[in-house]
């Protein structure tokens, strides 16, 4: 049967209505992995870890903590030590004890331990400059400050302790780059009996029993001390003797 052109058999279409799929498009190759799309170049992602490793950290330099101070010869601090266990047993404040009878000169400092090698030296030289003078203590005090109490033998402010006081913040300052806050000119010299683990209560009843109580004591200071902290007590690190 012959058909005309506006005759012929025309397709049914089902569901959609958009024009039929022809078989090549039926029959594509799927795409598959590893196939060039033009990232043929492109380095992969490792399956596991941080893309960006992280840069290794230099190591933590250890600080210690250090003082300068003048110490009491051995009779005179036989005797403070004596009175600091007496106050321990009787207001149960320990902390004193860790540390011996002393008059700081230079406040508690951090610094990387490599100062050791140029602190020591400079302060055997510095003490070499001061020549040996007397101290005298007299009595007791005390002082009240928000989260500390101190209770302390008071120490004469002579020519001597005042000299080594202002001629130390100079030398500090000046070679060692100390700042006018750590290496200050205030200066209340005294030898501590207790410190920081007192309670308000026992601090007012410790200035009622002492501060009346007669002290006197007199030593010749030959020695000026570098101390250095071990974690959990004072060590003497360096002894520069005056007027060497």
């Amino acid at each position: 049967m012959t058909y005309g052109r506006n005759d012929q058999p025309r397709h049914q279409h089902y569901g959609g209505g958009g024009r039929p799929e022809s078989d090549e498009r039926n029959h594509r190759t799927p795409r598959h992995h590893g196939q060039n799309n033009g990232n043929q170049y492109r380095r992969s992602r490792p399956a596991t870890g941080p893309r960006f490793p992280p840069r290794p950290k230099p190591p933590k330099t250890e600080s210690r903590i250090y003082f300068i101070a003048l110490l009491p010869n051995a009779e005179v601090g036989k005797e403070i030590i004596r009175l600091k266990q007496e106050f321990a047993e009787k207001y149960e404040a320990q902390r004193a004890l860790r540390v011996l009878p002393h008059i700081t000169i230079q406040v508690p400092f951090t610094a990387n331990p490599e100062l050791e090698k140029s602190l020591c030296p400079a302060l055997t030289t510095f003490a070499a400059s001061i020549p040996p003078f007397e101290i005298r203590l007299h009595g007791f005090g005390g002082c009240s400050f928000t989260r500390r109490k101190v209770l302390y033998i008071n120490v004469e402010k002579n020519e001597g302790i005042v000299h080594i006081h202002q001629q130390m913040v100079a030398f500090l300052r000046k070679d060692f780059g100390f700042s006018h806050m750590l290496a200050r000119h205030g200066f209340n010299p005294h030898i501590s009996l207790a410190f920081r683990d007192l309670s308000d209560a026992a601090f007012n009843r410790a200035m009622e029993e002492y501060r009346p109580r007669p002290f006197d004591a007199a030593f010749q200071v030959r020695n000026l001390y570098l101390l250095r902290h071990t974690g959990t007590s004072w060590e003497i690190l360096q002894k520069c003797k005056l007027g060497a």
